[in-house]
């Protein structure tokens, strides 16, 4: 019987025959395969933004180098004014990918229009930013929200810098990225060119991202040499491919974190007892067996991290007997049918929610029911489809009771970001209507703290608070697989999925004699927390 993935291949070759590639017409395009990609160029929708610069397609004042540092990118500097005032200044000679000049007003508007239209733009700063031109290069922000770590703020996803050409048939985003978009076509790929305004555009080569249904789709893809980059492989596709010897591997642990969050609006997920029981009934290690790699946590932020929680730590692991003195408690009863039942003879259902494009929770998710049953819950599994909107509809609607996220939760080096989006009764991510007054309050006082020691106490207490309420339980940081062709064997992941397309591309003209040459031993890793 033929596997899956045997299938995938064949249908593969199948549509290239018949339909010829998308990559036909770019013999010598790198060709860049992921899961997900952006669903427009419109940078102010949803998490747009933070494709976008995956793609190497938009940029931001700050972002974060490979070793975890804030680091300039179209900003040169930063200064602090006031408490919620801050000036930035702009590198002299940037450009847009149009030939365009970078000038403070541009930069404005759009920081601007991102705060207002983007829920993600508005978690570190608030929801009424103002940003004004003191100069050509010098750009006031002042913000409703204090902070004392503007750079990583404006390193932030949701701070992409752009302007809106509407001097053609429709408007245009454009961007100052190492890449520009020369052929976009929804939910396929991206033909991506040298920004010829980019310094060392003359040494890039055009990169194709294509788009996959799964992670067995890209790894078939592989397989048969339509791939350069493979960004990320599913385990169980990994044996296989290393006999390829046209393939490399690289396995590194990422800055993500694999995380449920509960449904509060719910009423079986209200009680604090039924998701503390749930919480203590996973067992993270079974997790990680399952996904053949990374580490069990119920921390918030990665080991090797100022932000670990060392009293959650890596060893705690699942209390089946706690759990279920605690469903008891909350007058969930195991029935004769072995069932849990309320008073009422309702049973407790539960509707488990991941989806496809992180393809550790499509391994973790039947591990959980498992867990779940085990306690007599009724469980729906419910996986997504490719359409990420499928996804989107179900946070909208709160069609949910468990949501499985990845999510890094350092995606500028500082936790704020993650806290105040995702534990904020207003934050832009919070999906599951979690509002506790204690958390803002600390929240707040978070927020003006700028002594580095005082701000890891501080955010101790943060996670501390939250976790305490049961809104969410972490459950593995888990480690990701990239398959490369012998031209891309020099390609160093880093920072996650943040940057997977980056001015540093590099090509090997000349192929390796062997196999081992292009890969690499696993456990290769990225800093934890590096963006």
């Amino acid at each position: 019987m033929m596997t899956w993935r045997a299938h995938a291949i064949v249908l593969l070759l199948c549509l290239s025959i018949l339909t010829g590639s998308s990559q036909a017409a770019k013999d010598d395009a790198i060709v860049v395969g992921k899961t997900f990609m952006a669903g427009s160029t419109n940078a102010t929708l949803d998490s747009t933004a933070w494709s976008l610069v995956s793609h190497g397609i938009a940029e931001k004042l700050f972002t974060v180098d490979e070793m975890g540092e804030i680091v300039p990118q179209v900003a040169s500097s930063v200064q602090k004014v006031s408490d919620q005032v801050w000036d930035v200044m702009l590198k002299d000679g940037y450009k847009f990918s149009d030939g365009t000049p970078v000038t403070a007003d541009l930069v404005a508007k759009a920081l601007t229009e991102m705060n207002t239209l983007n829920p993600s733009a508005q978690s570190s700063l608030g929801s009424d930013l103002k940003a004004e031109a003191i100069d050509d290069l010098t750009v006031r922000i002042e913000s409703t929200q204090p902070t004392h770590i503007m750079d990583s703020v404006l390193a932030e996803w949701a701070f992409p810098i752009y302007y809106v050409d509407d001097t053609g048939f429709e408007p245009t985003f454009v961007f100052t990225g190492p890449y520009a978009v020369e052929n976009f076509v929804e939910d396929d790929h991206i033909d991506l060119v040298p920004n010829v305004h980019y310094p060392g555009a003359d040494e890039r080569q055009e990169i194709t991202l294509k788009k996959f249904q799964d992670g067995d789709a890209l790894a078939a893809a592989l397989e048969l040499g339509q791939v350069d980059v493979a960004f990320h492989l599913p385990v169980d596709t990994l044996a296989d491919l290393r006999k390829k010897d046209d393939v490399g591997i690289k396995s590194f642990e990422v800055g993500y974190h694999y995380m449920v969050f509960y449904n509060l609006c719910k009423n079986n997920m209200a009680d604090v007892r039924v998701r503390e029981a749930i919480d203590k009934a996973i067992s993270r290690n079974a997790l990680s067996q399952a996904l053949q790699g990374g580490k069990g946590t119920r921390s918030l932020f990665p080991q090797g991290t100022p932000y670990f929680s060392e009293s959650l730590g890596l060893g705690a692991d699942e209390d089946k007997t706690g759990a279920e003195e605690l469903l008891d408690e909350a007058g969930w009863k195991v029935s004769p049918s072995g069932k849990r039942t309320n008073a009422q003879g309702e049973e407790l259902k539960v509707k488990l929610v991941a989806y496809p494009h992180r393809p550790g929770l499509v391994i973790m998710q039947p591990v959980i029911q498992d867990t779940l049953e085990g306690l007599g819950i009724t469980v729906e599994k419910v996986l997504t489809g490719d359409d990420w909107s499928e996804t989107q509809e179900i946070i909208d609607e709160g069609d949910f009771d468990m949501l499985m996220w990845a999510q890094h939760t350092l995606p500028a080096g500082d936790p704020g970001w993650f806290l105040n989006a995702f534990f904020r009764g207003d934050g832009g991510k919070n999906m599951g209507c979690f509002n506790s007054t204690t958390v803002q309050e600390i929240l707040d006082e978070l927020s003006t703290v700028e002594d580095h020691g005082a701000r890891v106490n501080a955010t101790a207490n943060a996670q501390a608070a939250i976790l305490q309420e049961v809104p969410v339980s972490n459950l593995v940081t888990p480690a990701w697989h990239i398959g490369l062709s012998k031209r891309m064997k020099d390609y160093v992941p880093w920072g996650s999925d943040y940057y997977v397309i980056r001015a540093d591309m590099p090509i090997t003209p000349n192929q390796p004699e062997s196999k081992a040459e292009a890969e690499e031993p696993e456990g290769t890793a990225d800093e934890p927390g590096s963006n």
